[in-house]
């Protein structure tokens, strides 16, 4: 028997006001498509609004996420997206924006413009209300996370005892370092911890290392006993897809670092490796693309990259890219980097294996977990370390060529196999 999913669709319809997606939405998108396309009981989604948490049906949670899709631009090939485009032409240093960043332009969205769009696509309406209307014993389901920073958004779980909740939790880093993180970020994921303690009924998470992370933080919360369902996330679909190589990308020699431009993902230590390449091999040294928006804190690297000026011809900075092109992107890469000083995980890992890609990551209990011998590992301080495995790379020796070899092994867990287990997972709360 399957219960009713109450899935909860808060950062799904926020961040749809964005350009583009971070890893944590293209699994949120994905987890709707499961369950909104495939689950066989009842399904429905739960929003905050202007007048209160309201529940909509399936059909309209349908095509929210067909016109996200298609906002966050999802559905193209890669040879149509024009940031994957700006990359080729400063790879081949034709063009030289200032700051060296590439998809500027398509991070100009207009919010307001974005929410008539999904407005028009899914049509307006009130809803109904969440503690009126949830169907009985439904499982209350939240990938998302920001709904969980906010008391208002989960408090009605307290007025339906019947409801069961499972959280994913990634990791709780901003609380094991909050010097990564701003006050308000720290104060937000401690609320969200808080609020796992009190409602949860369930935990998803996806590494053992993540897992003890979260536990112990539950514990000091007065949380003592919970399920939890630990499994690996896989990699989005088409990172599995066979395409044609792209003969303008195989020209140039470049490495790629994925993700959000902040403190914890640490791309200060590759902006001094990159300096150091540039002082040894000049103009033959290869560039790095460096993939994502800023946030909080990233200030002091896009200082240093003004002050650097040999740096602007090697180092770019590329954000708005679609999946596609970022699949295309990291395939033709040297290798993908992964300096962090902490994670719960590492999407862009298991992305790069699962197209053939090498990766040079930080010595995480998380990483080792995920990517086991076939990435080779550096101390996320050790400058000179990281130097000599890109250079590693870049040269294309026979070590470098074993290490290339050894990643065509990886074999990915597929989206399919994944939701085997938490179907299962979610079946365990279904009530006599």
């Amino acid at each position: 028997m399957s219960p009713p999913i109450a899935y909860d669709a808060a950062r799904l319809f926020a961040w749809s006001l964005a350009a583009k997606p971070r890893g944590i939405d293209r699994v949120n998108l994905l987890y709707a498509r499961f369950l909104f396309e495939t689950w066989p009981g009842d399904c429905i989604s739960t929003l905050p609004t202007p007048w209160g948490v309201r529940w909509y049906d399936r059909q309209r949670a349908l095509q929210l996420l067909d016109r996200v899709e298609e906002l966050w631009s999802e559905t193209i090939r890669p040879y149509e997206d024009r940031v994957l485009l700006q990359i080729k032409i400063r790879l081949s240093g034709l063009h030289e924006p200032r700051f060296g960043e590439a998809g500027r332009s398509s991070q100009c969205v207009n919010p307001v413009s974005r929410l008539f769009e999904v407005l028009s696509a899914t049509g307006f309406s009130f809803g109904a209300s969440v503690v009126r209307s949830v169907p009985k014993n439904s499982i209350y389901l939240n990938v998302g996370h920001i709904s969980l920073k906010v008391p208002y958004i989960v408090s009605w779980l307290k007025r339906r005892p019947d409801v069961k909740s499972v959280f994913m939790i990634h990791d709780v880093i901003p609380l094991e370092h909050p010097e990564f993180f701003s006050l308000v970020e720290n104060r937000l994921y401690a609320k969200m911890v808080e609020h796992t303690a009190r409602y949860a009924s369930g935990l998803i998470v996806p590494t053992v290392a993540a897992r003890k992370s979260v536990l112990n933080a539950l514990r000091m919360r007065g949380r003592t006993e919970i399920q939890v369902e630990t499994v690996p996330l896989p990699v989005t679909p088409i990172f599995l897809e066979k395409d044609r190589p792209d003969e303008e990308l195989g020209m140039h020699d470049y490495f790629v670092i994925c993700g959000a431009i902040e403190p914890r993902k640490n791309h200060l230590l590759l902006l001094e490796v990159w300096r150091e390449l540039v002082k040894r091999r000049g103009e033959r040294a290869p560039k790095l693309v460096v993939v994502g928006s800023p946030i909080w804190g990233a200030a002091p690297l896009l200082r240093k990259l003004q002050r650097r000026q040999p740096l602007q011809g090697q180092v770019i900075f590329a954000r708005g890219l679609s999946t596609p092109a970022l699949r295309q992107l990291i395939a033709h890469a040297k290798a993908l980097l992964m300096p962090s000083f902490a994670e719960g995980f590492g999407l862009p890992v298991i992305e790069a294996l699962a197209v053939g890609t090498p990766v040079i990551a930080s010595d995480l209990a998380a990483h080792r977990e995920i990517a086991g011998d076939l990435a080779v590992y550096r101390d996320p301080t050790d400058g000179p370390g990281w130097l000599e495995d890109i250079c590693m790379f870049a040269d294309g020796n026979e070590a470098a060529a074993e290490i290339r070899e050894r990643v065509t092994a990886y074999q990915p867990l597929t989206w399919r196999e994944y939701f085997i287990r938490i179907e299962s997972f979610l079946k365990t709360f279904v009530q006599p």
